[in-house]
């Protein structure tokens, strides 16, 4: 679930203070749904394969920001620093900043897939909205998990703000994991 908070418009400049919020996800292998403990394996006959599951280990937040104008603005955070780079009208308005982190765990020397959705719209219970686009892992093009089964990836994207969004922003992350 990724949170995001922003304030009212003050009567000379449109000020909106942001912050994404904790972020949950949990998804568990596709091609482990049929049984919850082991499912044969489609790539040997008669031997059985660990689901692969995902936890979120640390939440995605973008601190507190502000909109200096109604054209909106952007902030992106890095998932591999998770440096915070800005565009348009907004700014930063101090705050820790972090880019979010995941475990998988599964089948020891198994190469696996993530798939984060390439927008996600945070709505607010005014009506207004902001959009979380472009998201994206530190996980390399051929993922594999270690001699334990596990692998640790942080995930950052873009949080896109227009000028006349205000209030409580909510919405919720689909994250996919396959093994290869």
């Amino acid at each position: 679930m990724i949170y995001a908070k922003i304030g009212l418009v003050l009567p000379a400049l449109l000020l909106a203070w942001i912050a994404a919020q904790p972020y949950e996800a949990a998804a568990q292998c596709r091609l482990c749904a049929a049984a919850p403990d082991r499912v044969p394996s489609k790539a040997s006959s008669g031997e059985t394969e660990t689901p692969l599951n995902i936890e979120i280990t640390t939440n995605l937040d973008f601190s507190r920001l502000a909109l200096l104008n109604r054209a909106g603005g952007e902030v992106e955070l890095d998932p591999e620093s998770g440096q915070r780079r800005f565009s348009g009208g907004i700014t930063d308005l101090g705050g820790l900043s972090l880019h979010g982190e995941g475990r998988l765990t599964g089948e020891p020397g198994r190469l696996v897939r993530v798939q984060l959705p390439e927008r996600i719209t945070l709505n607010a219970p005014n009506g207004s909205t902001a959009d979380l686009v472009k998201l994206d892992t530190d996980l390399p093009a051929q993922a594999r998990l270690d001699r334990d089964g596990r692998l640790t990836f942080s995930f950052g994207g873009r949080l896109r703000v227009t000028g006349s969004a205000s209030g409580q922003f909510r919405g919720r992350i689909a994250i996919t994991a396959n093994y290869e």
